[in-house]
């Protein structure tokens, strides 16, 4: 079939070439058709066109071939119509991945968190001190513990470190039962309190200060303490008489003296120089500690806990009559 105009004829397979593979083409043949028609609309214009439109469609290239050749090879998957109702392939998503956390704890075994001391009031009231170095500055530690106050409570307020010295020593009205429960001095200057663990004395607590270095003013208070105590009573529990107490029983050469502070005066005798055979050291006084039975000696255990458990210890020396 021809497609006319004038004289001139064109072939209708040309145009079916252009007009059913212009994709192929691509808009540039398409440019210049339209611009050679646009020369004039005589049936040679037409011609040339044509001509030129078959020229460029039915081929230039060596290897008609290749005209057809896809850009690039189709997929392994062929494609689904999309009216098919054929299943569709399903999408494997892996499962998401728990990290599992490491425990390096002991299996069993539960987080060790770290122990709160119970506050049991056992401390120095504002502007009191912790570190008597006098009996009076003793007594007001002691009068402003709660009330009753044990003799636990008295050896927890005292101020860190505590410098101790032990003795097995059994003569005096402390006497120790053995290295076990040693006789316990704590050391502050020129005051020496002492204590016992166990035993008939285990409630008492026993002062010594040192007015000079081979004498000392002595006496004794027991544990509960009920009532404020006063320099001019803290003799009631030792006297004997006006000028002797119990302690001239064995330190000799007590002498009732005036004495700054004390209204009624004090007693003061001798001192006793410590053995060194009969000393304790601190490291076995410490390990009493942890294997102190609470169920069957809970004053004992209560008594090393409240001296050794709130603070440091040191050994110290007690002193003889001339250093």
């Amino acid at each position: 079939m021809l497609w006319k105009n004038g004289a001139a004829s064109v072939p209708s397979c040309c145009f079916f070439w252009i007009f059913s593979h212009a994709g192929l083409l691509g808009a540039q043949m398409l440019v210049h058709l339209e611009i050679m028609i646009s020369w004039n609309t005589t049936g040679r214009s037409v011609l040339l066109a044509g001509a030129a439109a078959c020229l460029l469609a039915c081929g230039t290239a060596d290897n008609k071939d290749s005209l057809f050749e896809p850009v690039e090879a189709p997929g392994e998957v062929p494609d689904v119509p999309p009216n098919s109702t054929a299943p569709l392939t399903p999408v494997e998503i892996p499962p998401p991945v728990v990290e599992t956390p490491t425990n390096t704890e002991t299996p069993g075994s539960e987080a060790t968190l770290p122990a709160q001391e119970e506050d049991t009031g056992c401390k120095p009231a504002l502007g009191v001190s912790g570190s008597p170095k006098t009996i009076s500055e003793a007594l007001i530690l002691i009068n402003t513990l709660p009330k009753p106050t044990t003799l636990a409570c008295f050896l927890e307020a005292l101020d860190r470190p505590l410098t101790l010295y032990m003795t097995e020593s059994d003569r005096s009205l402390q006497p120790s039962p053995g290295p076990r429960s040693p006789r316990t001095f704590v050391l502050r200057g020129d005051l020496e309190m002492s204590f016992v663990f166990e035993g008939l004395a285990s409630d008492t607590l026993e002062f010594g200060y040192r007015p000079e270095i081979s004498r000392s003013i002595k006496t004794e208070i027991v544990f509960p303490i009920t009532r404020d105590l006063s320099e001019a009573t803290i003799f009631d529990r030792v006297r004997q008489t006006d000028r002797t107490t119990v302690c001239g029983n064995c330190h000799v050469d007590e002498q009732h003296v005036d004495f700054p502070g004390f209204p009624s005066g004090v007693f003061e005798s001798d001192i006793f120089e410590p053995f060194e055979l009969e000393e304790v050291k601190l490291d076995a006084l410490k390990a009493e500690l942890p294997i102190c039975d609470k169920a069957a000696e809970a004053y004992r255990c209560e008594l090393l806990s409240a001296l050794l458990d709130h603070g440091d210890t040191v050994q110290g020396k007690l002193r003889g009559s001339r250093e």
